[in-house]
């Protein structure tokens, strides 16, 4: 039996390894799985200052911290499950 194994988006800075929040992660691995590599893909990323774009050709992303190399990795363990949504008590 395989170990559970999943993908993690992020970017490398400072020779560290940095994810992307997992929406972001969610969308790049969506359209990597599709294979449908786009060279502007807009998001925020308050930890890189904002606005970034990542190129998914040149595996790169610009942000006002520089031009960051774009990594895809694959981690072993379960895929992290997401933020949980509150529940709305009455009172």
């Amino acid at each position: 039996m395989s170990k559970p194994s999943h993908p993690e988006w992020g970017v490398m800075k400072d020779q560290e390894f940095h994810p992307l929040t997992l929406k972001h992660q969610r969308d790049l691995e969506n359209l990597y799985e599709t294979k449908a590599y786009i060279r502007d893909f807009h998001f925020w990323q308050a930890n890189l200052g904002g606005y970034c774009m990542a190129d998914m050709v040149l595996k790169t992303v610009k942000s006002l911290e520089g031009d960051l190399e774009l990594k895809r990795r694959v981690v072993q363990g379960e895929p992290h499950p997401g933020r949980r949504k509150k529940k709305r008590g009455m009172g």
